[in-house]
């Protein structure tokens, strides 16, 4: 994956739905930003803009820049579980879903995941 796949995956996990509002977020160009997206350009962009971005995506400059997480032992990578088939399409749903939608639905799992009052403890 290159940066530009990392920045398109930073922007949909971080709900940025254009390069103008990532780039009114991160203060990098939105022309910037559309040649790192394209893969365009003869070298990579800049260490600066790269944090900016990975800033403004709130994800780490080492993954954006070189695909890594600090915080996850390469050999860990590879043996995440998968996610339950149920819970991956929710998930493929809520990231298309306009704001207060996704609102509501956080809201409804927020409710189911109370304890019901003869649940709990005194």
């Amino acid at each position: 994956m290159n940066i530009g796949s990392r920045l398109d995956q930073a922007m949909k996990a971080a709900r940025i739905k254009s390069q103008s509002e990532l780039s009114r977020l991160s203060g990098v160009p939105q022309a910037t930003i559309s040649r790192i997206l394209k893969d365009a350009g003869a070298k990579g962009p800049e260490t600066e803009t790269i944090k900016k971005l990975a800033r403004a995506c709130k994800v780490s400059f080492m993954w954006l820049n070189e695909g890594e997480d600090p915080d996850i032992p390469p050999a860990e990578t590879a043996f995440r579980l998968p996610l339950d088939e149920r819970i991956a399409h929710a998930l493929q749903i809520m990231q298309q879903m306009p704001e207060y939608k996704l609102d509501q639905v956080v809201k409804i799992i927020d409710t189911l995941a109370e304890p019901l009052p003869f649940e709990k403890k005194r």
